[in-house]
């Protein structure tokens, strides 16, 4: 009953931001975009604002060759919905989040059109110490506990004036999608906390070299990625672990030579549009199991596409992408592990729409398919599913002359969307410049895919405050 309600006071908000929105877009004079306008719907390949790229803006007007910018923040949870454990089994009812966490980054600039970069973070959750320590497994308590990481760490130039490179730990965005990903594969992802975090946030940076090339309206794009990352997913003793049992480590690819991960991108920008095309061989992130009990990443290729296209208040958005070489996981029978040896193939494809026709709000649909083409009974024994649907519906808007960011951000998946994801709501507050304040709530449904399995009981309430310098 409480989450119902609860549930319910989200759709209203939502209701009441449209009729707000509406309201004041009526009380406004209307506002067209022209085709000098639309080019602010389109963003590069790292279409997430990075302070690395303060440096690209500096000129010769005095301003100093380098910035060291810097945060800290203390995050807290509290799960309200988990139930009691089994005998035996980690107690995650509760405060699950006491974290303090800073990072820094530093940034150079060198023979005027060189640059150097470097950022890194460190956090202790202090909650698994309040709540007894013994009560976590060991290999989860090395995965959330503590953290000491050198992020991003690259070194920038032009070799020509039409060609850059781009040596070192880096995200590359990939696509349009703000919340499902397609073709933006080429960095992994932090998933230990699923549907907290925005994507935006969750990309962890790998080693690669990168050139940039620049003609008329296109730029081509050339990745040699030296650095193998598999996704960070939960382990034994997290609430968001499925399986009653430890999982073996993965086997990750050694980072020689030969297995260097090769990736291509040609881009346009066009009056009203713009497209992207994507070729890659690379190591597939998620792990498969195979008939030794190893989880071992296989090489795998992929063909795709993305496009946006603005027309008014509206932004269409496309996305399709043909992977190749995808393994699945052994599967027991007879009370053997039999190995999958099928190499399949995968479709997905994404259309979505954004609508910015009401004041300081911004809605956006974007629908995903995952089709495994050459589906078989050994897919299905190895747990696969021919067709894989995601939804993902946010409604965002500003208030107090944008000092306050409300958002409901609904993930889903299932061709009904019922089977399993979550809704977060949250509130971004801007004390100041350098303080600002977040709380947010977020509800899941529990579902067939192995991420969800076992999520529904994490419900939670979560907050941040940062002070950044």
């Amino acid at each position: 009953m409480c989450k119902q309600l609860i549930l319910r006071v989200l759709g209203s908000f939502i209701v009441t931001v449209l009729i707000n929105a509406a309201i004041s877009t009526a009380n406004d004079i209307p506002h067209t975009r022209d085709s000098d306008d639309m080019d602010d719907f389109f963003q590069s390949d790292e279409k997430v604002p990075d302070t690395d790229e303060i440096l690209e803006s500096q000129d010769d007007s005095g301003k100093p060759d380098y910035f060291l910018n810097g945060s800290i923040s203390a995050r807290t949870g509290y799960r309200f919905n988990h139930a009691p454990p089994l005998q035996g089994a980690t107690d995650h009812r509760g405060l699950f989040d006491a974290k303090g966490e800073t990072g820094l980054e530093f940034g150079t600039r060198f023979f005027e059109s060189w640059d150097f970069f470097i950022s890194g973070s460190a956090f202790y959750n202090l909650a698994y110490e309040l709540n007894n320590q013994s009560h976590y497994t060991d290999k989860f308590l090395d995965d959330n506990e503590k953290d000491l990481e050198l992020k991003k760490i690259f070194i920038r130039g032009s070799l020509t004036k039409q060609l850059d490179i781009k040596i070192g730990r880096q995200i590359v965005v990939w696509g349009k999608s703000d919340n499902i990903r397609v073709t933006d594969i080429l960095n992994p992802l932090d998933l230990k906390e699923p549907g907290i975090t925005d994507i935006e946030d969750l990309r962890l940076p790998v080693f690669m070299t990168r050139l940039d090339y620049y003609f008329s309206n296109l730029s081509l794009s050339g990745f040699l990625i030296h650095e193998h990352r598999s996704h960070k997913t939960p382990v034994f003793g997290s609430s968001y672990f499925y399986l009653p049992y430890s999982l073996p480590d993965d086997t990750d690819p050694s980072n020689r030579l030969e297995n260097t991960e090769l990736a291509i991108s040609l881009s346009g920008t066009f009056p009203g549009f713009d497209i992207s095309f994507y070729m890659a061989d690379i190591y597939d992130d998620s792990a498969f199991l195979n008939a030794k009990n190893q989880r071992v990443h296989e090489r795998i290729s992929m063909a795709g596409l993305a496009m946006n296209k603005a027309c008014g208040n509206f932004l269409y958005k496309a996305e399709a992408a043909l992977f190749n070489g995808i393994r699945l996981s052994a599967f027991q029978q007879g009370g053997v592990l039999v190995e999958n040896l099928c190499d399949y193939s995968r479709l997905d494809f994404l259309a979505g729409i954004e609508y910015s026709g009401f004041k300081d709000t911004n809605l956006s649909l974007e629908a995903a398919d995952r089709w495994l083409t050459n589906f078989n009974n050994d897919a299905q024994k190895s747990g696969g599913k021919e067709h894989m649907v995601q939804y993902a519906l946010r409604v965002s808007r500003t208030f107090l002359h944008e000092v306050l960011d409300l958002s409901v951000l609904t993930s889903l998946y299932g061709k009904n969307a019922d089977d399993g994801g979550f809704i977060r709501a949250q509130g971004i507050y801007d004390f100041s410049d350098a303080v600002t304040f977040t709380l947010g709530i977020i509800f899941y449904k529990s579902g067939s895919n192995a991420m969800l399995k076992k999520i529904g009981e994490n419900d939670a309430v979560f907050s941040s405050i940062t002070y950044s310098f």
